[in-house]
């Protein structure tokens, strides 16, 4: 993605398609449920004002402001949307990626407003993602948190784990931040020690997701339990057991890879 300067909107990218985020979710066409939109007419029938702007390809991602009330925004034909609602129901090859991607941004550029080390104002740098201290010229770039998730396989038995934000009914794969100093398979082992008290082996790479909730990177993997019985640590999650893979609870959205992550064992031929 690229910062644009929102007064070349208008000249450049009033035919774009765009996404529109407000302070309270996605804007969606209501009659076909679109999330891309063309730039010029959305921002001109909601009366938008435009607070930030980044390019994808050729994708417009805007943060924006409506002055119309909830029901004005229905009477031209949109809605807002509660943006893990939406990602709870698309598939991932979709528009998940871009979503989760300008939702990071956005996060990023709602937060980082004033240099870390002398307070200064910061200046957006035009195309690329950078945004510059005007005293000391410090530059500042979005930031990811790693984080490893693990599913843990005992036979027919899978391990998941709830923590206490969690809706209820509602279980994942057991997940936790990378420490400093640490690598991905060792923050897996510790992190499993403490929240249930098991030792596992056989660990396998799966895979990746950028997760901007805020601003996880997740690193996945499957492990076999080696042994030790469950014994959970009320400070870091609410419960964990073992579940049988044909008698789940509720599961992570598909768009999660948490999802994919227990999907590639239960569904396993």
């Amino acid at each position: 993605m690229q910062i644009i300067d929102p007064t070349q909107l208008e000249s450049t990218y009033s035919d774009c398609r765009a996404l529109f985020f407000t302070n309270d979710g996605l804007i969606v066409e209501s009659q076909s449920s679109l999330l891309l939109t063309p730039f010029e007419k959305t921002v001109e029938q909601l009366n938008l004002s435009v607070k930030a702007v980044y390019l994808h390809d050729s994708t417009l991602v805007v943060k924006c402001e409506s002055s119309l009330t909830p029901d004005k925004i229905l009477e031209t034909g949109f809605y807002v949307c509660n943006e893990k609602e939406v990602l709870a129901s698309m598939e991932e090859e979709g528009l998940c990626p871009l979503i989760l991607r300008a939702l990071q941004w956005l996060a990023w550029d709602d937060k980082v407003q004033y240099c870390s080390k002398c307070t200064a104002r910061l200046q957006k740098v035009l195309e690329t993602t950078e945004k510059k201290c005007v005293l000391c010229d410090l530059s500042f770039f979005p930031k990811f948190s790693p984080a490893i998730m693990v599913l843990i396989q005992r036979e027919n038995d899978i391990l998941l784990a709830r923590s206490a934000h969690f809706k209820p009914g509602f279980y994942s794969a057991l997940a936790g931040f990378v420490e400093i100093g640490e690598t991905a398979e060792l923050a897996v082992h510790r992190e499993v020690k403490e929240e249930v008290g098991l030792d596992i082996s056989d660990l396998e790479y799966f895979g990746t997701q950028s997760w901007p909730f805020p601003d996880s990177f997740m690193i996945a993997f499957k492990a076999k339990h080696l042994r030790g019985e469950i014994n959970i640590d009320p400070k870091e999650i609410e419960d964990a057991r073992w579940f049988n893979v044909n008698d789940l609870p509720e599961l992570p959205p598909y768009t999660s890879i948490s999802r994919r992550l227990i999907d590639s064992v239960i569904l396993k031929p």
